[in-house]
């Protein structure tokens, strides 16, 4: 079982703020990661280990949480929010969306913005 200290978690919740920060500027890889944080890349690789982390599932949490506060809270265009994300097309960005939430982009903003659960 991985240890986990405080400086540990302070550490995790460091790297998870940049990559969310990267994945919002649309510019994530793991080498851009790790020079964000001044690191190596396979250092990065081995601290999310030691949390039972795999760089890239983060990055897709990431993208997930991103995208859904932006398909609920503003009225950008799902083009806008893929080319945010750093997604090359709308088609792909809308396929890893249906992946995550079981439901297309415009299908969970229309049920976030009605405040009915999907398929109700």
């Amino acid at each position: 079982m991985p240890r986990r200290t405080k400086g540990s978690e302070k550490e995790l919740a460091r790297i998870r703020s940049a990559i969310a920060g990267l994945v919002l500027a649309g510019t994530i890889s793991l080498e851009s990661a790790a020079a964000h944080l001044a690191t190596t890349p396979r250092t990065l690789q081995r601290r999310l280990s030691n949390h039972g982390i795999n760089f890239w599932a983060l990055v897709e949490h990431n993208r997930f949480e991103i995208a859904s506060a932006l398909l609920r809270e503003t009225d950008l265009k799902v083009q806008e929010i893929a080319a945010r994300l750093g997604y090359g097309t709308p088609s792909t960005f809308a396929r890893a969306f249906t992946r995550w939430s079981g439901h297309s982009p415009n299908a969970y903003r229309t049920a976030h913005a009605n405040r009915f659960p999907v398929g109700e």
